[in-house]
């Protein structure tokens, strides 16, 4: 597998985490732009801490399990997408692991995931 950030061949689970760090870096900057404080790379470590805080509490709250679901109902058509790419990666990781777990004879139940 290649890893998209770096063009660098990987094991699976290395390509899999590279391409949910992507993606969660896209759902960033989009929330960066929400905010009003533009791209990214332009900004302070205090407003990049709010981004990161932010994109984990929407990541959270609009995931189809959450504890406390958010309203996102109001988050751009773009955003819904990103997030909804990044919930189907968690899943394909998740499952990636689970056969390679499977492979190597490990006994396992979606029950021992907490």
């Amino acid at each position: 597998m290649v890893d998209l950030l770096t063009g660098s061949r990987t094991t699976g689970g290395d390509a899999a985490m590279a391409e949910l760090d992507a993606k969660r870096e896209e759902i960033a900057g989009l929330i960066a732009q929400e905010l009003g404080l533009g791209d990214l790379s332009s900004l302070n470590p205090s407003e990049r801490a709010t981004v990161d805080q932010q994109t984990a509490e929407t990541i959270e709250g609009c995931g189809d399990d959450a504890a406390e679901p958010a309203d996102c109902t109001e988050a751009t058509l773009r955003l819904r997408q990103v997030l909804k790419e990044y919930r189907d990666l968690e899943t394909l990781r998740s499952d990636e692991l689970d056969a390679r777990l499977a492979e190597e004879g490990e006994v396992f139940a979606r029950e021992d995931d907490a």
